[in-house]
Formats: structure tokens, C-alpha cells, sequence
């Protein structure tokens, strides 16, 4: 009887082991597919902040060919300027995590249950940061290219080029 009941134990243990490993896996896809529109949101992202590295290297460009009026285009330039330097910050150490996500995928079946736990906390902890990050990035551009184009148009009806 005991050793029928230590097979029953023992079964049971397995049997919630495997069920652990199967949502752990099944956790670790749904994960996997956020990641994948993390990516892609990430790649399109990119795509937009060099089009606004352009856009500010137009304002600048014409702002070295006038003589300014209006000092609080310069504060909003080097406003600017910071903005898009720490974007490319956040772009940067976004492209490791995303990088870093495709390493510990690699691995993730051979991992302990504790391992794939653990692993599964940092990505959620790290899409959370992704996604704010990347929102926060988008209000500032936005608000970037509205005030590039009220620069622009302060620059146009000054119209006076240096000499």
C-alpha cells in the first residue's frame, strides 16, 4: 500500500510538473508574440525618429542661413537637439532587449521551470518598459513636429538671410 501510494505521489508530482512546464511554454508564446509587435512597432519607430533627424537638420540648416529674430527658436532647437539624442539612447538599448530576447528564446526549452519563470518576469518587465518608452517617445515627436513647423514658418516670414 505505501509503495502504491508513493507511485500515486510520485505520478502526481510529475504530472504538475509537465502542467507547470506547458503554461510556463504557453506564457512564454504569447510573450513571444508580443515581443514580435514590439519589433515591429520598434522598427517602424526608427523609421519615423530618422525622418525627424532630417526634419531637424532642415530647421537648422536654414536657421545658419538667416539671421534670427526670435531667440526662443534657439531654445526650442536645443530642446530639441537633446530630445532626439536621448531618443537614440532609448533606440539603442531597445534594439539590445530586443536582441536579447532572440538569445534567451534560443535556450528557453532547456531551462528549469524556475529558470523559464524567471526568464518570462524579465520580458514582461521589459515590454512594459519598451511599450512606455516608446509611447513617451511618440507624444514628443509628435509635439516635435508641430513645433518644427511653427518654427519653419517663423523662419519663412522672417525671411532674413545673413549677409
Amino acid at each position: 500500500m505505501k509503495k502504491l501510494i508513493n507511485l500515486f505521489t510520485f505520478l502526481f508530482l510529475i504530472a504538475g510538473c509537465e502542467n507547470q512546464n506547458k503554461e510556463l511554454t504557453e506564457q512564454f508564446n504569447k510573450l513571444d508574440q508580443q515581443h514580435d509587435s514590439i519589433s515591429q512597432a520598434h522598427s517602424k519607430f526608427k523609421n519615423t525618429h530618422d525622418e525627424m533627424l532630417q526634419r531637424f537638420e532642415e530647421v537648422t540648416q536654414k536657421m545658419e542661413s538667416m539671421e534670427i529674430q526670435d531667440s526662443t527658436i534657439f531654445e526650442d532647437v536645443a530642446k530639441h537637439s537633446t530630445l532626439l539624442e536621448q531618443h537614440d539612447a532609448i533606440i539603442k538599448s531597445h534594439d539590445e532587449i530586443i536582441e536579447g530576447h532572440e538569445e534567451m528564446k534560443a535556450g528557453f526549452e532547456s531551462k528549469s521551470d524556475e529558470e523559464k519563470k524567471e526568464q518570462i518576469d524579465e520580458m514582461i518587465s521589459m515590454h512594459k518598459q519598451m511599450m512606455e518608452e516608446h509611447q513617451a517617445m511618440v507624444e514628443e515627436h509628435n509635439m516635435m513636429e508641430d513645433q518644427h513647423e511653427s518654427m519653419m514658418m517663423k523662419l519663412d516670414s522672417s525671411g532674413t538671410a545673413k549677409q
